[in-house]
């Protein structure tokens, strides 16, 4: 299917859920922390390739052990019938990850604010290059 580029996609972002959410911190106040963000991704299709669960987790670590997050959601799509306009397939290279992030973003600034330490706000991530990477690990480990 070629897109055309002058409409929308024809793909409902449906749903959203948080699967997962784990804290842990140690007493007292960090430093300013060094963190070690690391994204992960696993997508699935229907059968009939109409609609996809596209999983995305971010897990954190400071650097010097003073705490440690991970957040996982699932973001619910489907193809709006009459008005496709884009593969499923395609859209979940950029776009459905680009979709959910802003809400792991969100969940982790909120946790860490509400554990008494400066919120973690996860600096602009070129989603692009995530995914680059995690294509090639793919291909150097079939």
């Amino acid at each position: 299917m070629n897109m055309d580029t002058s409409k929308q996609p024809g793909i409902s972002f449906d749903d959203i859920i948080l699967k997962e959410l784990v804290f842990s911190r140690k007493e007292g106040l960090p430093q300013k922390p060094e963190l070690n963000v690391q994204l992960k991704s696993k997508v699935s299709f229907s059968p009939d390739e109409d609609r996809l669960l596209y999983e995305m987790s971010c897990g954190i670590k400071d650097q010097s052990g003073f705490f440690d997050i991970r957040c996982t959601m699932i973001g619910f799509f489907s193809v709006i019938k009459g008005k496709e306009n884009m593969e499923l397939k395609e859209y979940s290279n950029m776009n459905a990850p680009a979709a959910i992030f802003p809400y792991i973003r969100e969940t982790i600034a909120s946790t860490t604010t509400m554990a008494g330490i400066p919120p973690v706000v996860i600096p602009p991530i070129n989603l692009t290059a995530i995914k680059r990477e995690t294509s090639n690990e793919q291909e150097d480990n079939p």
